[in-house]
């Protein structure tokens, strides 16, 4: 396929000038190499490339860009095959380049297996010791908690990994209540000091946005891959300023755009290995949503208070059972249509690698999601709190059900790729990622 496009590998930097006939050459192994030696060499040949490539050498640059096509080629089958034919001249070769056309797409299920007798055992002793402790056990609750919920989501048969310290989780709650508790008691104090400390706090809430984002993604992983976030304080602070000042100028006008921005935000500074996050505006579409929304709750009221004075027409009591459905109707409408519109918005328009070699798709149903939320809701109510494992249970299996992920080439592909890349590379963890504020 690219045996032309190696024939001469580039010269300069620390590159030496070798005539590489095939790709076989270029990463050093045999014609009749297996698939684990050629992704062991391919991984030898990265590291050796990366520095030079990372410096600016272009040399080394191209090189890395051979070694990574090479991975790409000789690791699947097909591709093999057909590289190999045109070596063996049985039919003109084709170059490969980073354009060449995609493989065909393949689509994985989100599968989604906990039980809700297995989590509750789990959440009943996280809320015991929680209580017990004083809320000191909490941190290491959430950590139990979603080491289970990720390794029972599984992509492909393969369960996600989370690898979060609960002593960070927990040095950054004591944190958290120890600057709510300063501003409470500045507020005893002198309602000034309290407003400097709230405009003070204003300015932190894009750090601890970026930090906490930034801690549960390097603690997320599939496939001993992590996730990365590189969003920075600048751009969280100014995003959010820019966007809540609007908000406010607009009368709320805005907040379909400012969540717009602050979604895509989140996304695009995420990435998946090397393999970067994109989402394109949509803003056009959070509009469409909320107006529908509006309309819809415009209806819904004209429709209670027909309700309501039909009952009032017939017996006035009927009034009282009326009403608290019409405020449960309302409820729902508003906790679940956004709540499904917006999921599907988002992921539907998510992707991950170059030319969106990753996407998803979403399918939630507002009307599902409602009934979902509302028989949970009556179950929970009526035996005082103890069906929640089964409600979350219910509300993520419903979830998985819902999505999938397409990958062109095959998931094995790609996520191998990443593993050649990330290696390469090395995985440098800073200081940043000390702390998590979500609870």
């Amino acid at each position: 396929m690219v045996a032309n496009n190696l024939e001469k590998a580039p010269t300069g930097g620390a590159m030496e000038n070798v005539r590489r006939a095939s790709l076989y050459d270029c990463i050093g192994v045999a014609p009749d190499a297996t698939r684990e030696t050629i992704e062991h060499a391919c991984r030898q040949a990265a590291e050796r490339y990366r520095a030079g490539k990372d410096s600016g050498d272009p040399a080394a640059t191209r090189a890395f860009a051979e070694v990574k096509m090479a991975y790409k080629t000789l690791t699947d089958p097909t591709q093999r095959a057909d590289y190999d034919s045109s070596l063996a001249g049985l039919r003109p070769a084709r170059p490969a380049t980073p354009a060449a056309a995609p493989t065909a797409a393949t689509s994985y299920p989100l599968e989604f297996s906990a039980t809700a007798g297995e989590y509750f055992r789990i959440w009943i002793v996280n809320l015991a010791l929680t209580l017990l402790t004083l809320g000191i056990y909490s941190a290491w609750a959430k950590v139990r908690k979603k080491r289970y919920f990720y390794a029972h989501t599984r992509l492909a048969g393969e369960g996600f990994e989370y690898r979060g310290n609960p002593r960070a989780i927990l040095k950054g709650r004591v944190l958290a209540v120890g600057l709510l508790a300063i501003y409470s008691l500045a507020g005893h104090i002198s309602p000034i000091v309290q407003g400097v400390l709230g405009l003070a706090f204003a300015f932190l809430v894009p750090w601890l946005l970026v930090r906490s984002l930034a801690f549960n993604a390097y603690n997320s992983a599939y496939r001993n891959i992590r996730l990365h976030f590189g969003g920075t304080y600048r751009q969280a602070l100014n995003l959010m300023a820019m966007t809540g000042l609007l908000t406010v100028i607009t009368l709320g006008i805005a907040y379909p755009y400012a969540k717009a921005r602050l979604t895509r935000f989140s996304a695009v500074n995420h990435r998946y290995g090397t393999a970067a996050f994109a989402l394109p505006s949509l803003t056009g579409a959070f509009y469409g949503i909320y107006l529908r929304l509006v309309g819809l709750t415009v209806l819904a009221m004209l429709l209670g208070g027909a309700l309501a004075a039909g009952a009032m027409a017939l017996a006035r009591p009927l009034v009282f059972a009326v009403a608290p459905l019409a405020l449960v109707g309302l409820y729902l409408l508003w906790f679940s249509y956004p709540r499904a519109r917006i999921g599907n918005a988002v992921w539907n328009n998510l992707t991950i690698g170059d030319a969106a070699q990753v996407r998803f798709h979403s399918a939630l149903r507002a009307r599902d999601l409602a009934s979902l939320y509302f028989v949970n809701v009556l179950v929970i109510a009526i035996t005082l709190g103890l069906a929640t494992p089964w409600a979350v249970v219910r509300t993520m299996r419903y979830r998985a059900s819902k999505t999938s992920v397409e990958v062109s080439g095959g998931l094995d592909q790609f996520v191998a790729a990443q593993t050649t890349e990330v290696g390469a590379g090395g995985e440098a963890v800073g200081e940043m990622f000390g702390f998590d504020f979500s609870f």
